[in-house]
């Protein structure tokens, strides 16, 4: 698994454009603007039906009201009549208005325009896109074309049907200009696409130089992540040897001192022996003995003697401590 790093230092995917994509949006393009011109012809055709259908009801509804409330003041040869004339008025306006729901005059109204507007952003869309240099389009061709293949699909689907008469009228219209029209004024054929050699070589190198950026890419960031693993377990050696190198001379230390030791306890024992001969021989200056000379000399010459062994001794082997050591002694 890719590490999140990797994807981020990747380059982005090149915004790729064909010949052939760009003439199929064209060809839409042109389409999504032929059926906004008809669906805005037919939204004026059926504007002005229910305009047809809907002032006859207003102006009917409004002398029927009037004449309910005048009917007292007809004359009296009238007054039989009126509730016919009323009556008939009103039947007329009911018809009419029924008729138009009939014809869904206002839905279609609604329809038209909606999709007029709709089909006029298609087209927009389309042209401002293929306006634009490769390098400050949104997304590539083949994504862009995916979308505009679903939203035309959905248009075509959802707006109502564009009445005979102006698909006739957009016909001998724009008989003579070469755009491309729906398919529901002229049947074309197929356009099946044939790549030539150049293409083909062109698309296997550009195919070739993706590959080899992103596995450049992947080998950078897996010999930066290395470099860091070796830097770090180096670091750590030498922390590690550092350690190590302190705790030896510390054992060194508490070793030179455990000899010292051993060495001055062994001095002892041989001077406490040594005491306990003279002991034996009452060779030990005591308060008793105190008064003779040779006694006297010979202790201190066997003092001298001990203190003079520990000290070259300790001078072997802890010179640093000698001068500390002999103001102790």
């Amino acid at each position: 698994m890719e590490d999140s790093s990797t994807l981020k230092n990747r380059p982005e995917d090149k915004k790729e454009w064909h010949k052939q994509q760009e003439k199929i949006l064209k060809e839409w393009g042109e389409v999504g603007a032929s059926y906004r011109y008809m669906h805005d012809r037919a939204y004026i055709n059926y504007n002005s039906q229910n305009l047809r259908f809907a002032l006859p009801v207003i102006i009917i509804s409004t002398v029927t009201g009037t004449a309910n409330f005048a009917q007292s003041s007809f004359p009296a040869s009238w007054q039989p009549y009126v509730p016919l004339g009323i009556g008939f008025l009103n039947l007329t306006a009911g018809l009419i208005t029924t008729i138009a729901q009939f014809l869904r005059v206002s839905e279609l109204l609604e329809g038209h325009r909606a999709a007029s507007i709709a089909y006029s952003k298609f087209s927009r869309n389309i042209s401002v896109e293929l306006s634009l240099p490769y390098s400050q389009r949104t997304c590539g061709g083949l994504e862009f074309i995916n979308k505009c293949r679903s939203e035309l699909d959905r248009l075509i689907e959802q707006s109502p049907n564009i009445p005979l008469s102006i698909v006739k009228q957009f016909g001998a219209k724009f008989k003579d200009y070469t755009f491309i029209k729906p398919q529901i004024l002229e049947i074309t054929g197929v356009d099946v696409y044939k790549e030539n050699s150049e293409e083909i070589a062109k698309r296997e190198q550009d195919a070739l130089e993706r590959f080899n950026k992103s596995k450049d890419a992947i080998i950078d960031e897996e010999n930066k992540r290395r470099m860091s693993i070796i830097s770090e377990l180096e670091r750590e050696k030498q922390i590690k040897s550092v350690e190590l190198k302190e705790m030896l001379e510390l054992k060194k230390i508490k070793k030179k001192k455990d000899v010292v030791i051993n060495n001055i306890t062994t001095n002892m024992s041989e001077f406490i022996s040594r005491l306990t001969e003279k002991d034996a021989t009452n060779s030990i200056l005591t308060p008793e003995s105190s008064n003779s000379s040779e006694q006297s000399e010979e202790t201190e010459n066997i003092i001298i003697d001990v203190k003079e062994r520990l000290h070259e001794t300790k001078k072997k082997l802890l010179p640093i401590d000698v001068e500390k050591d002999d103001t102790n002694l």
